[in-house]
């Protein structure tokens, strides 16, 4: 019997937690959901770093975890800006035709409020915009400046939504919806336990922050087994984490690749821009490690995650043309990385009904990954995996794109 109610979940799952399992539980009660899809960035994540597992072992965790079908969140959007992130994760739930509702997390937990300050930045003011070329040109880092611009053209209320992490992609959620007209219902999940990026771990919901850090400890799972399900502790524990904290090779990379690439290259790298080129150049000539590296360059107005990314789009050569072309073209598909019984059904359903707009991938090597378009975006998937298992764990052949199949739970 085919689901009745599918509701998707955007996220990242690093690692999958408790407060993730809260949030699953929460979606599944108010969406009614029969399926749980979600929309999973691979192995470099968001903010520009790479994952504390690779995409295959985070998607098992999900399926065991309650999540029925994950796929991935192409590379070009999953490290990337608040707003291109969102982008590509809607656009992707959407495009599937069969999602009735999405959840997201959220610290402000009002729906109401968060589609407001979306609206307004949907069809900025002309005194917005005035606003934020005034907080940019003062320094200001875009994020900051945006919050500064909204505070004096709308009030305390509406800028306070763009304070906290998981709301401000929360707004970039709803501003794709409200673009796409989305059929879907959006659901927020207020937040509970720690915050975003909690730096310790402190009740059973802890940050996925707290809990990644724990790994530069000695002995980390006596902290981190309370604040994680079974199924992630038992998948935790399958992964050798000595090497994982060593940026070493990652660094020894970047500097060749920056001090061997030209300046006009490097500022036509997403992410690059206003002289920031310049920055990398001379930072790599002289930072002794990775964490050196990112911190000589990052200012007030150039944000440290706009720095992780810079370094991780130079590596992948991911140029701002590229980019742009792939995004306004719409090219885009849902690679499956693993599938419940139920999951299993719902892929059955898309085939048969024909409601995807856009291809629905199982095998990186069947037909639908011919056109040439989609080749190119699944080509920067490919090579994210291949220099995430090249500097983590060095076995680049057997935990190839080429090599590995979705994850069914048996």
């Amino acid at each position: 019997m085919n689901p009745e109610k599918t509701v998707g979940i955007i996220a990242e799952y690093n690692p999958f937690h408790n407060g993730h399992l809260f949030h699953l539980n929460e979606t599944k009660k108010r969406g009614q959901a029969d399926c749980i899809v979600a929309v999973m960035s691979g192995c470099f994540t968001q903010r520009g770093e790479p994952a504390i597992a690779d995409k295959w072992l985070r998607t098992a965790a999900a399926i065991e975890n309650g999540v029925d079908l994950v796929f991935e969140l192409p590379f070009v959007f999953a490290c990337n800006n608040a707003e291109y992130f969102a982008k590509g994760a809607v656009r992707l739930l959407d495009a599937l035709g069969c999602i009735d509702s999405f959840s997201f997390g959220s610290e402000q937990g009002s729906l109401d409020e968060l589609l407001h300050t979306a609206q307004m930045l949907q069809h900025e003011s002309d005194a917005f915009r005035e606003k934020l070329a005034f907080f940019l040109n003062a320094g200001h880092s875009y994020p900051k400046a945006r919050c500064e611009a909204v505070e004096a053209t709308a009030g305390k209320q509406a800028a306070s939504v763009l304070k906290d992490p998981n709301n401000i992609l929360g707004v970039e959620y709803l501003k794709e919806w409200l673009t796409l007209q989305s059929k879907m219902t959006p659901i927020t999940i207020p937040r509970i336990g720690a915050g975003h990026n909690d730096q310790t771990i402190g009740s059973d919901i802890s940050s996925a922050t707290s809990i990644r850090r724990e790994f530069k400890a000695p002995d980390p799972f006596t902290r981190i087994d309370p604040v994680v399900p079974a199924a992630t502790q038992a998948l935790l524990k399958t992964i050798d984490f000595n090497g994982f904290n060593d940026n070493n090779l990652l660094f020894t990379i970047a500097v060749y690749k920056i001090l061997n690439t030209s300046s006009l290259d490097l500022s036509n790298i997403l992410s690059a821009g206003e002289g920031l080129e310049n920055r990398l150049r001379k930072a790599a000539e002289s930072s002794k490690d990775f964490e050196d590296l990112v911190q000589s360059v990052k200012t007030r107005r150039y944000t440290e995650t706009r720095i992780r990314r810079l370094l991780i789009h130079t590596l992948l050569d991911l140029r701002k043309d590229d980019f742009f072309r792939i995004l306004n073209a719409g090219t885009l598909y849902a690679r499956v990385l693993g599938f419940s019984k139920q999951g299993a059904s719902l892929l059955k359903k898309i085939k048969k009904t024909q409601c995807a707009t856009i291809p629905v991938i199982t095998n990186i090597h069947s037909e639908e990954t011919a056109d040439g378009r989609i080749r190119e975006l699944m080509d920067y998937d490919i090579r994210s995996s291949y220099l995430y298992h090249l500097v983590f764990n060095g076995d680049v052949y057997k935990e190839s794109d080429h090599r590995q199949k979705p994850y069914v739970k048996r």
